[in-house]
């Protein structure tokens, strides 16, 4: 067992790290080595397989007794996390998808950042985007990748993006999964992910976490975040997840925050109003108008006099016309 880090304390608690994973042979493996070899000493690596075709399972397989495999049928990241989650044992609960990768530290780091600051219990970190060339290689982090000597005071934090979060988090999700960590007396609180969100189950679940405890960020980056062209917005283009996660949080908990902070109503009607426009714009262009047309309507009830969502929306409902009409003449 590595020696451990004398800026843990005396007793060094166990952090379990939920992976899920569905098809994900090609990447896997470096997912997994850069879990394995973080110098934090006490921790498990659960990995569940969500219903793969490929050789994921396999090369989890191989890992064990190192890692452990749980398997379901295919329902999603969000019921596998929670699958995780409920056969975990840590005081500590941390996320990797498997198509990111950890950087060096990363684990200690935030397990000291959260023991010297009781009053919260989630804490992220910056990431780098990652587009890596064929074979990967990975890019040399810009920065040093250790505890910086502010870590016990909070000085390593990202002021605007840490505290209270949850008005900003209405704006924008703010955390990416893979750089989360967080207590599991938190997640006894806020519960399990939402798994019939099949995206923005995570965005959904920091903005309710971020009602019950300030979240901070730590300012370095410590995840290589993949990018590629296999995201949910492909899988799942006719649901608007994004608007239905800021709605249903209004709804539940509106516009004032836990920290005292109230977000104006102009604000928030903008906010909703551009987000069936976008996602009305995506579906026009895509050659769906019968969904282009409810949501640019949809805009319309949060920003009336938006004369592009008026323009598109009769645009919408005139080609959507034309499509009934020659798929019953085709018929």
């Amino acid at each position: 067992m590595p020696e451990q880090p004398d800026t843990l304390g005396p007793t060094v608690p166990k952090v379990s790290v939920i992976m899920p994973a569905h098809n994900a042979a090609n990447t896997i493996q470096e997912a997994i080595a850069s879990v394995l070899e973080q110098d934090y000493p006490n921790k498990e690596l659960i990995i569940i397989d969500d219903g793969s075709t490929d050789a994921t399972r396999q090369i989890v397989s191989d890992h064990q007794p190192a890692v452990i495999l749980l398997t379901q049928t295919n329902q999603g990241a969000g019921a596998a996390r929670n699958l995780g989650i409920t056969r975990s044992q840590g005081e500590y609960i941390a996320f990797i998808d498997a198509d990111d990768i950890w950087l060096p530290g990363k684990l200690s780091h935030q397990v000291q950042h959260l023991q010297s600051m009781p009053q919260v219990d989630m804490v992220y970190t910056r990431w780098l985007v990652w587009s890596p060339p064929e074979p990967p290689t990975h890019p040399a982090p810009t920065t040093a990748i250790a505890p910086a000597s502010g870590a016990a005071s909070g000085a390593d934090i990202v002021p605007e993006h840490s505290g209270w979060l949850y008005n900003r988090l209405l704006f924008t999700s703010l955390l990416l999964t893979s750089t989360v960590v967080m207590r599991r007396s938190l997640v006894d609180r806020v519960g399990l992910f939402s798994a019939d969100l099949k995206r923005g189950q995570d965005y959904d679940y920091w903005l309710r976490a971020s009602r019950l405890t300030p979240i901070d960020q730590i300012d370095q980056p410590y995840v290589l975040y993949r990018r590629h062209g296999q995201g949910c917005a492909i899988k799942w283009p006719d649901r608007d997840y994004e608007f239905e996660v800021i709605h249903s949080a209004l709804q539940r908990w509106g516009p004032e925050g836990p920290g005292g902070e109230r977000t104006p109503t102009r604000a928030i009607r903008t906010r909703l109003g551009a987000l069936c426009f976008d996602f009305g714009y995506d579906a026009y262009w895509s050659g769906r108008p019968h969904i282009a047309t409810r949501c640019f309507f949809k805009a319309l009830r949060y920003q009336p006099l938006r004369t592009q969502a008026w323009l598109y929306g009769l645009l919408s409902a005139a080609q959507w016309v034309r499509q009934t009409v020659a798929s019953r003449r085709h018929h």
